[in-house]
């Protein structure tokens, strides 16, 4: 084969049992890699209605035909049914851990079972064991990175670790990938059900292309014109920490768990600007990675003096900035470091802290269940010590580590009125309720509310003029927007290309690029057309899964406050959801995707033509038992108003 390297790793961790599966032609043409052959893995292996924290689960770490080669992509899929909404749980985290796992001979690898003791997997080219890993048990994820490079004798290695968080079955786990992390959807909190430390690879290998003349001037072509690109210098230069100057300019910061919206007081704080004046060190860059979005950073004063961390990113600094009104910004980049030593995503830890915090400031939870500590807006000391407590499971975060929507499920008395959520996923960073374009693409994405998979900004408007605010916000043409956006991220999964080299940020590459790029690397010839039906298959599995586990159509909204409250502040303060025209716009969406608009789920027509026969044949034959099986989904079964 040629990009792919034709091999899937099976471990069976029950057992021991390591073996080497050639990756089928099959599965490699019509799901392309990374997420996209990871879900089709899941979707054949795994039954519906497991236990996520069950042995039943699995965990797949994918790359994709294009890791390894010239091009930026350095990414890696991690897969497996999420313990956070017992959906697709799917997180991709950056830099060079997928080119070494394709350098070292393999596509995939796949972790059934669960080991009787703390292990991790050393992979040697083709030596591959698993290794006694209770000496790094319980250690934060740089001091058992460390142990292990140590221990195998060579600092290049490249590691996939989770922290004390995913052994403790937090659900906001995450798997950190060198210095990129995997996060969103609790993944980490698999790996430590299983038993799994952390996976170790080496590899010497290379990766072969079928037409290297041809696939080397395409790339060559494509990096001058990503250094032409209008947002190349901005995104080069700051990363995505410039958008929260985009937030701010149209008046939209989400502000104290989203209850307030507008231009934020602590801005010049956290600007760009500021950080890289303060604390930006040095440049560097993911694999192959031209753009370079990336910067050290080190706190020169102050009571974190010394503090130093690999580039941060907006995600962090808005999820521990304006939603905790917390302008001191080395309290930011020291939570960053502390979440990601614990093994914890950054981002939704503090949007669950900042749940917290409202649920203390509405008597909803009291000192006495924080043990103390008072949770008060700004008060970056006190959230700093819930950290440790979450990623423990120890006093209130043996609650908070459920996520937001189990926590509030558990506290009732309309303490979900507080977080905004999508299939059990909070959303709280940012108020994008101005976009229907990116309200929608959060709201359909296929693992919870997320900005990642097809939504888009869309046109920014002012709302000014005769027309009515509320006609602006619908306007023709978003749905399409977001299909459009959903195929080009679908693919750079799959290919494991990173989205900053997308036309989506503004930047070069196009899906007809990628379906050139994919046509030189593997020697199968596809046009825009046919790479644009890849993404369309691997994205209707995924809402395939989702159906069969309970997902109905009246799930593809963002609920709790977006939907209950207007807004408070920014252009669209005091406008309240309309119901009747976000119909209307999924809708529109729907006959784009081939869902019926009544339940949600592919139609038969949808399916078979893209040669999912046999999951259309499911759906159709286990139509009662998903019934069933909805009522078992974390987010169904109570509702906003509950007051119990």
């Amino acid at each position: 084969m040629y990009g792919w390297v034709g091999t899937i790793l099976s471990v069976d961790l029950t057992s021991g049992r390591i073996e080497k599966v050639p990756l089928s032609k099959e599965l490699a043409s019509n799901y392309v890699g990374g997420r996209g052959i990871n879900v089709r893995i899941l979707y054949d292996q795994v039954k519906p209605g497991i236990d996520p924290l069950g042995p039943e689960n699995m965990l797949i770490i994918g790359s994709g035909p294009l890791s390894g080669t010239m091009l930026p992509a350095g990414k890696t899929n991690i897969t497996g049914v999420s313990p956070m909404t017992h959906i697709i749980g799917d997180a991709t985290g950056g830099f060079h851990f997928s080119p070494e796992q394709k350098f070292a001979g393999y596509d995939h690898i796949v972790f059934s079972g669960k080991a009787e003791k703390p292990v991790y997997l050393w992979i040697d080219d083709d030596k591959t064991e698993l290794r006694d890993a209770k000496h790094l048990w319980g250690k934060t994820i740089d001091v058992a990175m460390s142990m292990i490079r140590k221990e195998l004798g060579d600092r290049r290695i490249q590691i996939a670790c989770i922290g004390p968080a995913g052994e403790n079955l937090v659900r906001l786990a995450n798997v950190m990938v060198g210095d990129g992390s995997c996060s969103r959807t609790g993944v980490g909190a698999i790996m430590g059900s299983k038993n799994l430390k952390a996976v170790a690879v080496r590899g010497t290998k290379g990766v072969k292309v079928a037409q290297p003349d041809v696939f080397m001037k395409l790339a060559k072509d494509l990096e001058q014109r990503q250094f032409k690109s209008p947002n190349f210098p901005g995104l080069s230069i700051y990363g995505t920490t410039r958008i929260l100057n985009f937030w701010q300019r149209h008046n939209t910061v989400a502000i104290r768990n989203t209850q307030q919206t507008g231009s934020w007081a602590g801005f010049n704080e956290l600007s760009h600007e500021s950080f890289q004046k303060r604390f930006f060190t040095k440049d560097y860059a993911c694999f192959a990675c031209p753009i370079s979005c990336h910067t050290r950073w080190e706190i020169k004063d102050g009571p974190y003096a010394g503090e130093k961390g690999p580039f941060v990113e907006l995600g962090p600094i808005a999820a521990w900035g304006p939603i905790l009104d917390n302008a001191y910004a080395p309290s930011v980049l020291k939570a960053y470091n502390m979440c990601n030593h614990y093994g914890i995503d950054v981002m939704n830890c503090g949007e669950v802290i900042a749940a917290a915090t409202e649920w203390y400031q509405r008597g909803l939870i009291t000192k006495e269940d924080t043990e103390g500590i008072e949770l008060e807006w700004g008060d970056y000391e006190a959230f700093l010590k819930m950290i440790p407590k979450i990623a423990n499971r120890e006093g209130i975060g043996e609650l908070l580590a459920e996520g937001g929507v189990r926590a509030a499920r558990e506290l009732g008395r309309g303490a979900d009125k507080c977080l905004t959520y999508c299939k059990g996923a909070m959303w709280t960073s940012s108020d994008d309720r101005y976009s229907k374009t990116w309200q929608l693409g959060i709201a359909v994405a296929t693992r919870g509310a997320d900005h990642l998979r097809g939504a888009t900004q869309g046109a920014i408007r002012d709302y000014a003029g005769t027309e009515t605010v509320e006609n602006q916000l619908y306007a023709e043409g978003q749905a399409k927007s977001v299909y459009d956006i959903q195929c080009l991220t679908t693919l750079a999964d799959a290919l494991e290309i990173c989205k900053f080299s997308t036309t989506r940020v503004g930047m070069a590459m196009s899906l007809k690029d990628m379906a050139d790029l994919f046509s030189a690397a593997t020697g199968i010839r596809v046009d825009e057309d046919s790479i644009r039906e890849m993404a369309d298959r691997i994205w209707t599995l995924e809402r395939a899964f989702l159906v069969r586990e309970g997902v109905t159509r009246e799930d593809d909204t963002l609920a709790g406050r977006w939907k209950e409250e207007p807004p408070r502040g920014g252009p669209l303060d005091g406008i309240p959801h309309n119901q009747e025209k976000w119909d209307k716009l999924l809708d529109e969406y729907y006959d784009l995707v081939g869902w019926d608009k009544r339940t949600g789920a592919p139609t038969r027509t949808k399916l078979e033509s893209l040669g999912l026969k046999d999951i259309a044949d499911e759906l159709e034959r286990d139509a009662a038992a998903i019934k069933q099986r909805r009522a078992s989904l974390p987010w169904v079964g109570y509702t906003e108003s509950d007051e119990s």
